[in-house]
């Protein structure tokens, strides 16, 4: 299937539930199936109105899947065809530029994101409708071109659109300033672009309101500038595979490059580069200059944060553009500018061959080219570059090497015989250009990816048949929260946690939108402000915060939201791991041990890490130990947010505790036992006020900004003598200059040095505490919230014994103010300290329009009817209460009682809730927002002028060229 990565985790399942809504007879309005409900139309990344998303009505998910994407690159090749043709290029210029296009790095490196290559395909067609309707003036050709800039803002990825359009005004305006004779067409077709952002205001007027609503309503510069392009990924324009990121067939050295190699290469062939070139050397007129100065402006741009000068934070501070994260993404102008650049330069080649000035320059070029890829691949090479085998570095042993070297040779003889007019010349040059973005592009992971898809994936996969099975028939009346932690539910297991290894499709949030179920988690790029503060500071990706805190305590964040059941990775066999007949473990006691099998400077400890939560100022380790003798204790660890410590500033306390009673203390210091795990991030390196600790293991790792290896540290403990210890705790020691410090353990090994023998602690012997009392005697009853009600394959699902209901009538009202709110709702304990019942006291901001009865019982509120965009309740109570609904609140959703219009209330932070009279009433929760009514009769209005436009008569002789 043509859906790898995002493709399948967020993609394909956000069109499949689409389908099935509009199927079903209802509007794409409202999505209810990810982060407790959102905006389905606003969120745009569905492409709700765009035609290639429409193969979902009428066929099976995976056709569908493969017919979208085949088709999208379909467009893009056509569109890029038809706009060369349209500005001068010949038949091969413009075949050379719609291959270039389609499959250049920047569209084959999105293939995960659908959408970005939607919106980057209708690029070419917008500037083919825009000098289309240059040629004559038309009318109805300036009706297309705002028809073509609507459907590009309906393809849905907003940053690609702003881009585009940015790049189209700056065309405009440049060849309006080029060529006074279509200077005014030029400068009118800019009516007819905003004509076509009116068009499209059914889709931009709700994502505004969305985009208002987000948490990216407030990014950050860092945010702003994640994903920048790395400076020395430029080399890659040359030799693709020079920073690694191969799919291990072909290419295999390790990538050295900070996360996701596709975002930042775009690599079109070292023929387009070769013709890009001779376009300037033969042909520099203004569409050329412009294309070239287009292309190296919007390079710089794609370096974000590592652009010269610093020149970007000027863009952070240029409205709407400050709101899109990956800078990387100019890319998108780059691999198109010089996709036309090469068209035009084999069009004016094939125009100049005859001369002989031509083909000097034609050498010059490729023998430049040539020469900066031997560079490239030799001198420029990065200094970390590896093999993915052991063996010394060498040209010939590594094909991300020598495979540019003769990819440049071949093109450069290919170019050479265009330019004598050898017969076959433009086939070969041709076949050329096809086999290099070939090797490259099948190289790069995405078939690999999708290789990955299992075959469940469009059937009904193991978890949902036991969701069917374990829970209520009717889907709306529950929610599922997914995690990529391992979920330990009783109070003497170890915490949740995740290793980085684990991966499994079924705990992905989106999938289960595909089978009707829905997931208090989600993964959009919107997603909502308050809702991610409701539910555990949830990520946009849906990962919480901090999971043991909500999952795990007397947190009522997911029991509001109506999380009945968690589904997690089941716990690998071989996470603990017991061998008596190790030499390390002889004794009957140390046999309870896993194995010590990895050494750090004569210590041993067990092969992987304990994956445990940092500590923090409220948390502690407390270790249960079998009975063994030791006379050491040692310990890899490492520091988050520590830059600020001192050196030699203690950070940690360990006690342990002998058989005999004896306790023994010992104080973790900054720069002697441990240290900040990023040290050697260069920005934190330069300001870091401790030394570096003995390091134990080193790893890389690769952010938005920087790539670096990050560190663990060995330190160890000498008891006064031989002793055997039971228990023990752990503890960070909190420091005034780091608010936020964390002390991450990773593991921990009981030695006995005069014997030989290394005891490494497992997981199922330490638990996470806490100083507080509440949240410990809430961790103890944490077995009783959760029981395990089946087990797939790779998947554990739990039943929350705390659930609330999805509706229900309150008969109280509390007022507090959003941050009192959310305290009560995460500890569970009113400021006056007794315990808050969700089901008799609702939290507000503001008093009920009509006072409750504080003494109403046995209320009842039932949902007889659950659609997207409408929620029906039938209640009853004896008296004023306030019906809770557990969906988010969110603008356009309306509430009616008995049919009359009535307030709708925010509670519980984030949900929604209406006054109800006693008796019984019918209420009705409808989504029906002035967003989408306010863009459609906008839209319209602007559609009907058009019509109107293009059908008045106008008499104006034609000048245009057939394409």
């Amino acid at each position: 299937m043509l859906g790898p990565d995002d493709g399948m985790l967020f993609n394909v399942p956000l069109r499949v539930a689409t389908a099935q809504i509009i199927k079903s007879g209802h509007l794409p309005l409202w999505n209810p199936y990810i982060f407790g409900g959102m905006p389905l139309l606003a969120a745009a990344q569905g492409g709700v109105l765009f035609p290639l998303n429409w193969f979902y009505l009428v066929l099976s998910p995976a056709v569908a899947t493969d017919l979208m994407v085949i088709s999208a690159y379909m467009v893009a090749a056509l569109g890029a065809y038809l706009y060369a043709r349209r500005t001068g290029a010949s038949v091969a210029g413009a075949v050379v530029t719609s291959l270039i296009w389609q499959g250049g790095g920047f569209l084959i490196g999105q293939i995960s994101h659908i959408n970005i290559v939607h919106t980057a395909a209708m690029l070419p067609w917008v500037l083919w409708a825009l000098e289309r309707y240059v040629s004559n003036g038309s009318r109805a050709r300036g009706a297309v071109l705002a028809m073509l800039v609507a459907l590009q803002v309906f393809a849905g990825h907003q940053q690609a659109t702003a881009y585009s359009l940015l790049l189209v005004v700056a065309y405009t305006i440049v060849m309006a300033l080029a060529d006074r004779q279509t200077r005014r067409r030029y400068l009118t077709s800019l009516a007819f672009t905003t004509a076509g952002l009116l068009l499209a205001a059914v889709q931009i007027v709700p994502t505004a309101e969305l985009l208002r609503n987000s948490p990216r309503a407030l990014a950050t510069y860092d945010f702003f500038v994640s994903f920048s392009m790395p400076r020395r990924f430029v080399s890659t324009f040359v030799a693709p595979y020079i920073m690694g990121g191969g799919d291990g067939r072909l290419f295999r050295a390790p990538y050295l490059g900070q996360a996701f190699y596709t975002e930042y290469v775009a690599y079109a062939g070292m023929l387009a580069v070769m013709l890009m070139l001779v376009a300037l050397a033969l042909r520099p007129d203004a569409r050329t200059k412009f294309w070239a100065i287009a292309g190296l402006v919007c390079l710089l741009l794609a370096l974000g944060s590592n652009a010269p000068l610093h020149f970007y934070r000027v863009i952070y501070n240029v409205p709407v553009l400050n709101l899109f994260r990956v800078p990387a993404r100019h890319l998108m102008e780059v691999n198109f500018a010089i996709a036309v650049l090469a068209g035009r330069g084999l069009t004016s080649l094939a125009a100049m061959r005859d001369r002989a000035q031509a083909r000097r320059r034609v050498v010059i070029v490729a023998g430049f080219v040539f020469v900066l890829t031997c560079l490239v691949v030799s001198w420029w090479r990065p200094a970390d570059f590896h093999l993915g085998r052991p063996a010394p570095i060498s040209i010939l042993r590594a094909p991300e090497l020598f495979l540019p070297i003769v990819t440049a040779a071949v093109s450069a003889l290919a170019l050479w015989a265009f330019a004598l007019k050898r017969r076959g010349g433009t086939a070969i040059l041709l076949a050329v250009l096809i086999i290099d973005l070939f090797v490259w592009g099948q190289s790069s992971g995405w078939n690999k990816s999708s290789r990955h898809i299992p075959k469940e994936f469009w059937g009904v996969p193991e978890t949902v048949e036991l969701l069917h099975a374990k829970t209520p028939g009717d889907p709306a009346s529950y929610r599922i929260l997914t995690t990529r932690e391992t979920f330990y539910p009783g109070p003497s297991a170890a915490p949740s946690s995740r290793h980085p290894s684990d991966w499994v499709l079924w705990i992905e949030p989106d999938v289960y939108m595909m089978f009707g179920i829905q997931n208090a988690a989600g993964y959009d790029g919107f997603g909502l402000e308050r809702y991610s503060k409701l539910a555990g500071q949830m990520k946009l990706w849906g990962e919480l915060t901090d999971p043991d805190a909500t999952l795990r305590s007397s947190s009522r964040e997911i029991d509001l939201l109506n999380v009945r059941y968690l589904l997690s990775i089941r716990k690998r066999s071989n996470e603990v791991v017991s061998d008596s007949s190790s030499a390390d473990t002889t004794s009957s006691n140390g046999s309870a041990f896993p194995a010590a099998t990895e050494k750090y400077d004569g210590f041993s400890f067990a092969p992987g890490d304990l994956a445990l939560p940092g500590l923090g100022a409220n948390k502690r380790l407390r270790l249960t130990v079998p009975p063994v003798e030791s006379d050491h204790i040692a310990l890899v660890t490492n520091l988050s947010w520590a830059e600020s410590v001192p050196d030699t500033a203690v950070v940690g306390r360990l006690r342990l505790r002998a058989k005999d009673g004896r306790t023994f203390e010992f104080e973790l210091q900054a720069g002697r036992d441990t240290a900040d795990w990023a040290y050697d991030r260069p920005d934190i390196h330069t300001r870091i006020r401790h030394k570096r600790a003995p390091i134990a293991s080193s790893y890389a790792v690769s952010d938005n900004r920087y790539a670096y290896q990050a560190h663990t540290y060995l330190t160890s403990f000498t008891f006064p003598e031989k002793t055997t210890i039971v228990s023990g705790e752990i503890e960070l020691e909190p420091n005034a200059q780091a608010a936020n410090l964390l002390l991450n353990v990773l593991r921990i090994s009981l030695v006995n040095a005069s014997d030989g023998k290394s005891y490494a602690l497992g997981r199922e012997m330490i638990q996470v505490g806490s100083a507080s009392t509440e949240r410990e005697t809430a961790q103890a009853r944490a077995d009783e919230r959760w029981k395990l009600i089946a087990e797939a394959a790779y998947v554990n699902i739990y039943e929350n014994a705390r659930a609330l209901p999805r509706s229900w009538l309150a008969p109280e009202l509390r007022v507090v103010d959003d941050d009192t709110m959310l305290q009560i709702i995460r500890t569970g304990i009113l400021p006056d300290g007794s315990k808050w019942d969700p089901l008799h006291t609702v939290l507000a901001e503001a008093e009920a329009p009509t006072a409750l009865a504080a003494g109403a019982q046995n209320g009842s509120a039932q949902i007889t009817t659950y659609e997207p965009n409408r929620v029906n309740v039938q209640t009853h109570s004896s008296g004023n209460s306030i019906l809770v609904l557990s969906e988010n609140y969110y603008p356009g959703w309306r509430v009616e009682v008995d049919g009359q219009s009535a307030e709708l209330l925010r509670v519980n932070y984030a949900l929604r809730g209406v006054v109800i009279p006693a008796g019984d009433h019918q209420v009705s929760f409808v989504y029906r927002p002035w967003s989408i009514m306010g863009g459609l009769l906008l839209s319209l209005f602007t559609a009907a002028a058009l019509i109107v436009l293009t059908v008045r008569p106008k008499n104006v002789g034609s000048t245009a060229r057939p394409f």
